[in-house]
């Protein structure tokens, strides 16, 4: 029996054959964002018992899967970038499946090249594939079918391109014309906005004079960007209020402005953050110069604030780009080479905070936090080969005892298989747009092509040249490559023998892809002034958490005018107990240096309710050792300690 258009309304939809009722089908699902599954009109191929219940009243009796690999992913992508479409594009090439369900051809594609629904509709002729919507149903050997598909196809990238229009085509518009587009203001300038159509910026004079000084102030300092810093950081505030007769609109969009308000002084004067000052050296509206939101720049837009020479200067010092775009290594960063540390990949603070490595005082691991706009202080600091030496402990304590899994192997020839079927995908894709050029070409060598059919024909031509382009790049480039863990395990377990006795002699990279792989992150906080907290999270389900404790000594924070005070007042008589319970996060080493500096002397005579002079002492505060006690830690050993 053949099977009609489920809407009599679309009747010349209708395509006559037998629809494989009997035939496995998926149904694929794709939604861009919650918001969408709740208020789009396609939310309906979200209720997935109700689409299955659709297929079943049809009298389908084979299996139905549904897929929804790709929710939360743009429909623009291709084929080879969404792992559902792959998916169905595996099934399709192996015949596992005879129909395909979807709310709508848009769910599909949205690609204004018709790479994606030409090689997809080439699949399904091949293979005797059909798409099913609720409306109607294509059939790839019927060329009316391809027809309405290919129309329906292209409507959807049309559509998007148009949406994008009417939301941002005006602002493009205006930004191409070096009108303001809606963007921060910049410091220095304010928005004219006496002509609504041509809004542009003009000097704000009150801050304008401030930015002469940033850029007049850091030649004067050689270029010197963590002194200009320093400056800014000992002054009440950096750029005044704006006076009362200055727009809302301009002052809303201030680049300094900050909805929490964390970077204005109480009179409502502004300060400075350290990337706002980054951003203002190497900012070329300073020298009247407007970048489009498209791209591209117009020079001699708007009066420029400070002379191209002295911009020039401060850009090349602090800037990471060039002015066309390839990256530079700005004047002012001294690069030390490369530091090899174990965990850089993988050392995070509780929060998720990443630890950075460094290759000072012989390299250091360094949890970092913004106490000031422009300073970057540190919470804390560690030498690597501290950290990584205890982590290698409990590395090479788990690798004795380890043990392979059978699925190892099953999940490398799974994974080639991907990377395989990736690269395939993407050839054929490349193959269909070369073919699109090659017409084309053959078009525009025909005498009689007209000019108006030219023109068009040329944009397609670049931009399928373009997208060709991309194709290319993703052939090469496979953003999977290196999360390949499986295979880097079955590495482990074959080179065990060697990685146990010859660990330091394997290469660095090695090294650091071994880790990768099993380590999915190193928890490493400051739970005491001199105990660091250490947790091993490994990928294997079958490691538990690794958590130590390793101690180091307390780091010599900046003394107050109290702390001095009580030093003053108790370090030449009182007990020394009494000294570290009032001074809790100091250590009795850190009491006596700071006495010694302030000529303070110790006349006390007789024992201590803490014998504060002993190695396993001397270099922990009062509340170190409280931390010891209730967690059960030995102040007699500097060996890290593992809980049990």
């Amino acid at each position: 029996m053949s099977v009609r258009s489920t809407n009599r309304k679309d009747s010349h939809l209708d395509t006559h054959f037998e629809f494989p009722k009997e035939g496995d089908g998926v149904l694929y699902v794709r939604q861009s964002s919650i918001a969408q599954v709740q208020t789009n009109i396609h939310s309906y191929e979200m209720q997935t018992e109700k689409f299955i219940e659709h297929f079943r009243n049809m009298g389908c009796t084979g299996s139905i899967v549904t897929i929804e690999d790709d929710e939360g992913m743009s429909g623009t992508l291709d084929m080879h970038e969404r792992p559902g479409m792959s998916r169905i594009m595996e099934m399709i090439q192996q015949e596992t499946i005879r129909w395909i369900g979807v709310v709508h051809v848009n769910r599909l594609f949205r690609d204004k090249w018709m790479i994606n629904p030409d090689l997809f509709m080439k699949e399904c002729f091949i293979h005797h594939v059909v798409v099913a919507t609720p409306r109607t149903f294509f059939n790839f050997r019927d060329p009316y079918s391809v027809r309405i598909f290919r129309l329906e196809s292209e409507e959807s990238a049309s559509n998007l391109e148009w949406m994008k229009l009417i939301l941002g085509g005006g602002k493009s518009v205006a930004s191409d014309k070096g009108y303001y587009d809606g963007r921060y203001i910049a410091p220095g300038y304010i928005v004219d906005r006496s002509d609504p159509q041509r809004k542009k910026y003009i000097i704000y004079e009150p801050h304008a004079e401030v930015v002469r000084w940033l850029f007049r102030r850091f030649l004067e300092l050689d270029g010197n960007f963590p002194r200009l810093c320093h400056e800014l950081e000992q002054l009440p505030y950096v750029f005044p209020q704006f006076e009362v007769w200055v727009d809302s609109k301009s002052i809303s969009r201030f680049s300094l402005h900050r909805n929490n308000g964390s970077n204005r002084t109480p009179e409502g004067d502004y300060m400075l953050f350290r990337h706002g000052l980054e951003s203002i050296l190497t900012n070329p509206v300073y020298i009247g110069w407007w970048i489009p939101l498209g791209g591209g720049v117009i020079e001699d837009n708007h009066e420029p604030i400070v002379e191209e020479g002295l911009f020039l200067y401060a850009h090349k010092r602090v800037s990471t780009y060039d002015f066309d775009g390839n990256r530079q290594k700005p004047a002012r960063v001294i690069r030390n080479g490369h530091v090899e540390a174990l965990l850089k990949k993988v050392l995070r603070e509780p929060d998720g905070t990443p630890i950075y490595s460094s290759r000072a005082n012989g390299g250091l691991y360094m949890a970092t936090h913004h106490q000031g706009l422009l300073f970057i202080d540190h919470k804390f600091v560690i030498y690597i080969k501290t950290i990584d030496r205890v982590f290698l402990e409990k590395l090479f304590e788990r690798l004795q005892h380890w043990q392979g899994c059978e699925e190892w192997e099953d999940k490398i020839v799974q994974k080639q298989e991907e990377r395989q079927r990736r690269e395939n995908l993407i050839k054929k894709q490349i193959k269909d747009a070369e073919a699109k050029i090659a017409a084309i070409l053959d078009t525009l060598s025909t005498p009689d092509c007209p000019k108006s059919m030219k023109t068009d024909l040329f944009k397609k031509y670049e931009g399928l040249e373009k997208k060709k382009a991309e194709l290319e790049r993703d052939l090469l480039e496979d953003p999977n490559a290196a999360e390949n863990d499986e295979e880097t395990l079955y590495e482990i377990g074959t080179l065990l023998p060697t990685i146990l006795n010859e660990w330091d002699n394997l290469l660095y990279e090695t090294r650091l892809r071994f880790v990768s792989a099993l380590v999915e992150r190193v928890e490493l906080s400051q739970v005491a002034p001199a105990w660091l907290k250490m947790e091993i999270h490994w990928k294997r389900l079958d490691w538990e958490v690794d958590i130590a404790h390793i101690r180091r000594r307390c780091s010599g924070v900046r003394w107050t005018d109290e702390e001095t005070a009580v030093l003053e007042a108790m370090y030449p008589t009182e007990d020394a107990g009494a000294i570290l319970q009032v001074l809790p996060n100091r250590s009795w080493r850190a009491i006596k240096t700071k006495a010694l500096g302030m000529d303070i002397y110790r006349t006390r005579r007789g024992a201590n309710s803490i014998l504060v002079n002993t190695s396993e002492l001397v270099d922990i505060s009062f509340e170190d050792m409280q931390y010891a006690e209730e967690n059960g830690l030995v102040l007699t050993t500097k060996n890290a300690q593992w809980l049990k």
